[in-house]
Order: C-alpha cells, then structure tokens, then sequence
C-alpha cells in the first residue's frame, strides 16, 4: 500500500515524495451492509422470501496511517477532532466523509530512526512516530 492514494480534505496521507519520511497509509478496509429482511409468505407451504429494505446504504472506511513527522501529526490530529465532512480521494472512491472514530497508538513497534532531514534555517524537524486507526462514515446530508 506504499504508493496508496489517500487524501482527507487537504490531507494527502500518501508519501509526498520520495524523500518523505511520512509512509503511505497501513491499511484501507472498507465496509457497507446492505439491509435485508426476510419475510415468510402466509400458506401452508410457508415460504420465505428476502427483501432489500433501504435504496442507500453508507460506505465505511478503517484507515490506519503512522505518522512520522510533528507536522503531519497536528494536522491529522486537527482533522480527528474536527469530524468533518470531507472531501475524501482514494484509490477506491472519492465521497464526502465524516471522522466518526479515532485512536492513536503510541508503541515500541512505532519507533524508527530520527528523521535525518534539515529545515531551511538547518534545524531539524520535530518527529511524531504514531500509529493511526481513523474510521470514517460516508456523509449523506
């Protein structure tokens, strides 16, 4: 899932460049139920029969992306808090979504090498290693 394309609003959580220390998203996992109900026919022979109960049913998304860099890990955070809608653009549809869950995992598993890159002015960036579990829920408004 390395070159995934994974945009929430503004957010592009896909590597930005080759130099990007930031990873593509873990894992995409999308979801819709649609609704069916079972109904027995009256008679003897009670037969049943299955009807599709809603026309519009809404997609749900299980990402989880790691941050790497301070930057990304505030405007992640940001966008959790705020809930949406947005915008969201991947690989499997682009639809208006809302941040209805989220969690943040801190482990031993997340740590990597500092991140070796220089800003301008030669100091190096604040890194943020965390693992991301967002949910998201396609908006029907």
């Amino acid at each position: 899932m390395a070159n995934s394309i994974f945009w929430i609003g503004d957010l592009n959580l896909g590597p930005l460049n080759d130099g990007d220390p930031n990873p593509g998203p873990k894992g995409q996992e999308w979801h819709k139920v649609n609704v069916v109900v079972v109904e027995q026919i009256p008679g003897k022979d009670k037969k049943f029969v299955t009807v599709r109960t809603s026309d519009k049913t809404l997609w749900e998304c299980t990402l989880t992306v790691k941050t790497v860099t301070d930057e990304r890990y505030q405007r992640l955070k940001l966008l959790c808090q705020d809930g949406g809608p947005y915008k969201v653009i991947s690989t499997h549809e682009v639809m208006t979504m809302y941040i209805t869950d989220f969690r943040i995992s801190m482990s031993d598993s997340d740590k990597e090498p500092p991140v070796r890159e220089q800003l301008e002015n030669g100091t190096k960036p604040s890194s943020h290693h965390a693992t991301w579990t967002i949910q998201l829920l396609e908006a029907n408004d």
